[in-house]
């Protein structure tokens, strides 16, 4: 009979050189995730998101196998609770979010008495410490940042209101000389603050109203059920008649989204007595307004790029760096190089974002293959599989546009294009503001801005203070504006006509 004998126990030891091994991505979404909570039995995980698009900004969870991921609500995450059913939430709307996504408020009635002086000056403290912990400079450019705490601290110290305090903190930060930094106290919204409709014209007073001067495309004056006409007096809103000093803004007042009455007056071309006659609009947000107006100069400038370069180049302005306006950039991508020889991008008037690197995943992606299906004509060699791209790529000639408007990165896209060899880059210097940022929470709510990361050309060059230089410096001159002459879009086009090659004849 065989002897049965224990079999000897051996201790697992962990190992970190296959730990990436061990490792899974939880989530695939697109956007910021951070303050990481994992509950107390593991199963779940809660997170905060943003940056994502319309929403998705708040907190999130998914279970431990990155499954189910669903927003539970808005706040600051905080904690979960021992039994793990629950988390906290923090801030004016505190309380806790089940994992169904019910919430509820905690309402806290409490009586504090402060020392303003204290306040401010422990403020000015956590301020100034988390500053100069954080900035991507680690000797802070060369300034003696103890000292320039301390000059600042006593005048920060007396500040009674959040706007005196704000204007120190602003002034100690501005010795840095750096671009992304600032300091914010939220303020208390007002109850009575109402925002002012559009009806997307552009009007000048006259005696008793307003004369329409230009319908803005796709605005309610155009699309309503009585279009209104440039020459046209509005003469009241809602009955009420403009006074002196009145605005047709400020008569629309709170009125965002609701049908308004537009006593109009107009003279018809068989007739030169004016008519007065009534007519139903709904005025739009400022917000929506400037993105009519947004589309319509963009109309305008790709017509022109379609007449100076006779048809043979295409357009594409990317409004921010954000994902956004990179869907709109992948949106068009098509429409505007279709049938055409060459691209201008414009990322004039942009005011940063994150989304450089997506762009150069579209615009610098060489090609390594082509397709040809059955039936096909096979002398195309420029066929690929479009879903088997991470984003829609463009190969032909491409030139940039920037600007001193061109920020952060805006400016690193602009920076980018020149180190590819891409193109020409054309306009005039951008701002020489990049730094990537976050943000702080003070103890009273107030945030400050954290510069933490430094941007640098390959050769060393601080981005920071050293704005893209244009391959073509081409100055946008008042007199230019005024004209509505665009010397930077014109040069822009003439020079990638010249790097194309001449149309063969008929």
């Amino acid at each position: 009979m065989p002897t049965l004998r224990r079999a000897k126990r051996t201790e697992w030891t962990a190992s970190l050189d296959d730990a990436y091994k061990r490792l899974d991505r939880m989530t695939s979404f697109t956007g910021n995730e951070q303050t990481v909570r994992v509950s107390p039995a593991g199963d779940q995980i809660v997170f905060q998101r943003s940056g994502g698009g319309s929403g998705t900004t708040g907190i999130w969870s998914v279970d431990w196998k990155g499954k189910g991921s669903k927003r539970l609500g808005s706040g600051s995450l905080g904690e979960f609770t021992l039994s793990g059913d629950k988390v906290t939430t923090q801030g004016s709307s505190g309380g806790w979010l089940t994992a169904s996504g019910t919430a509820k408020s905690i309402p806290v009635n409490a009586q504090i008495e402060l020392d303003l002086e204290e306040q401010s000056s422990r403020k000015f403290d956590e301020a100034s410490r988390i500053f100069g912990m954080i900035f991507y400079h680690p000797e802070m450019k060369g300034r003696d940042w103890e000292k320039i705490k301390s000059q600042y601290h006593e005048l920060a110290s007396r500040a009674w209101t959040s706007d005196e305090f704000n204007w120190v903190a602003a002034r100690m930060l501005g010795e840095m000389n750096a671009s992304h930094t600032g300091i914010r106290t939220p303020g208390p919204s007002s109850p009575t603050r109402k925002s002012q409709g559009r009806l997307g014209t552009r009007h000048h007073r006259v005696d008793d109203g307003f004369e329409i001067l230009e319908v803005i495309p796709g605005s309610p004056a155009e699309i309503g059920p009585m279009p209104l006409m440039s020459g046209d007096v509005i003469v009241s809103i809602d009955d009420e008649p403009f006074e002196t000093g009145d605005t047709v803004e400020g008569h629309l007042r709170g009125k965002v989204g609701r049908e308004v009455v537009l006593r109009i007056r107009r003279t018809s071309d068989d007739s030169d007595d004016p008519v007065e006659m009534l007519t139903l609009i709904e005025p739009i947000s400022s917000g929506a307004q400037s993105g009519l107006v947004y589309d319509e100069q963009l109309e305008s400038i790709s017509a022109r790029v379609d007449e100076l370069s006779d048809g043979r180049l295409g357009y594409l302005h990317i409004k921010s760096m954000d994902q956004a306006s990179l869907d709109v950039f992948e949106r068009d991508l098509y429409a505007a190089a279709e049938g055409r020889d060459g691209l201008l991008v414009d990322v004039r008037n942009n005011g940063g974002g994150w989304t450089a690197d997506r762009v150069f995943a579209s615009l610098d992606a060489r090609p390594h293959a082509y397709t040809v299906p059955r039936g096909a004509d096979p002398a195309r060699t420029d066929g690929y599989p479009q879903d088997r791209l991470f984003i829609q790529r463009y190969v032909l000639p491409v030139n940039m546009l920037c600007n001193e408007n061109s920020y952060s990165n805006a400016e690193i896209i602009s920076h980018g294009f020149k180190a590819l060899d891409r193109g020409t880059l054309v306009g005039t210097q951008t701002t020489g503001s990049v730094i990537s940022t976050g943000r702080a929470s003070l103890i009273d709510g107030t945030t400050i801005r954290t510069p933490f990361r430094g941007w640098y050309l390959l050769d060393g060059t601080d981005m920071e203070n050293n704005g893209a230089m244009p391959d073509l410096v081409v100055l946008q001159t008042p007199e230019d504006e005024s004209s509505e002459h665009d010397a930077q879009l014109q040069r822009a086009v003439e020079d990638l006509l010249e790097r194309l090659p001449e149309t063969s004849g008929d």
